[in-house]
């Protein structure tokens, strides 16, 4: 497809600080709920959605779900944490090694049953999960084989296209307001990257950017008719040879 916007893979990892816990339930593919009713998110991916409220299942949800399930539940394993231990949700933040010392997310990934994602400060591990996303990939394994999940042009996309996806365009301006930094596909459609995640973790200056194809992943989020997708590393964008 490309290659990751300014990523360096060598980048070193830092200590992930770990503790045991035992895995009551599964809820999908990428949270399980703990013994002590504490609802955990797995750092580093996002899964196929579960349908509620009358919407379907995304395709390859419930396998997600019954990977997951089949490693993790009723069973005894080491959470790594690493800077942030809670999402703005209340969820705990953690990687999961199972017994045998393999890790669930790169299982998920290395089967195409998860997406790699980036959110800082909790990208210790970026580098190992990116390389387990790759092999999926380059077999056009799991996700990676669904046309559902292939990038949708930004011309094509509605105020209603909301949530975790992936969008393809060519960056046409870039703007900036309150060290927020806009570049702008269309009119309607934009990539927000906040400025000090600019200042950490990308390379270059924004404006170079601009003529270029670019497919972004993430949550696009909607308001006064924009189209928003947050990307606050540069793993979560990739330009197009």
């Amino acid at each position: 497809m490309g290659a990751f916007l300014f990523l360096s893979l060598l980048v070193p990892t830092t200590h992930v600080a770990a503790e045991t816990g035992e895995i009551r339930h599964v809820i999908d593919g990428d949270t399980v709920v703990l013994v002590n009713g504490r609802h955990l998110r797995l750092i580093g991916i996002n899964a196929p959605e579960l349908g509620k409220d009358g919407a379907p299942d995304q395709p390859l949800a419930r396998e997600a779900r019954t990977r997951l399930v089949s490693l993790v539940e009723k069973r005894r394993v080491t959470l790594g944490f690493e800077r942030e231990r809670e999402d703005h949700y209340g969820r705990l933040l953690a990687h999961i090694v199972l017994p045998d010392g393999r890790d669930v997310e790169e299982i998920l990934l290395r089967e195409g049953l998860a997406w790699a994602v980036a959110v800082p400060p909790n990208v210790d591990k970026l580098p190992t999960l990116i390389t387990a996303e790759n092999e999926a990939r380059g077999s056009r394994r799991g996700v990676w084989g669904e046309p559902a999940y292939a990038p949708t042009p930004v011309e094509r996309l509605t105020p209603q296209d909301t949530g975790f996806r992936f969008i393809e365009g060519t960056i046409r301006r870039r703007a900036q307001r309150h060290n927020v930094i806009y570049l702008d596909f269309t009119p309607s459609v934009a990539l927000l990257i906040p400025g000090k995640d600019w200042e950490k973790y990308f390379k270059g200056n924004p404006s170079d950017l601009v003529g270029h194809r670019v497919v972004a992943r993430g949550w696009l989020t909607e308001s006064n008719g924009r189209l928003h997708l947050r990307v606050s590393h540069p793993a979560m964008v990739t330009l197009i040879n």
